[in-house]
């Protein structure tokens, strides 16, 4: 299953990802294995975070730029219409505060 546009080169990357977790996945069982599952999760964990706040400001972005609706704003980065409506009411909770406190 194709999970990006093989075109952003974001496919190859998180195959190359896949053939580390098979590696690691294919040691025997060790405190190198442990270590390595390890890292593994907690890097990821930050790159999770990180790829939820880019895709959170291109929420954003796309919203203020094209005025989208949020069904099509949602099917277009991936997320459900509930999530893009709260990334939108989150900004505009944050930007009303902003203006309160300027």
């Amino acid at each position: 299953m194709e999970i990006v546009n093989q075109d952003s080169g974001a496919a190859a990357e998180l195959a190359a990802l896949s053939r580390a977790l098979d590696r690691i996945e294919a040691m025997p069982g060790s405190r190198a294995k442990t270590a390595a599952i390890r890292e593994v999760a907690e890097g990821l964990g930050k790159l999770d975070a990180r790829a939820a706040k880019m895709r959170e400001a291109e929420v954003l972005r796309i919203r203020t730029a094209e005025q989208l609706a949020l069904a099509p704003l949602a099917e277009r980065v991936g997320v459900s219409k509930a999530r893009a409506g709260q990334i939108v009411k989150a900004e505009e909770r944050r930007q009303e505060q902003e203006a309160g406190n300027g």
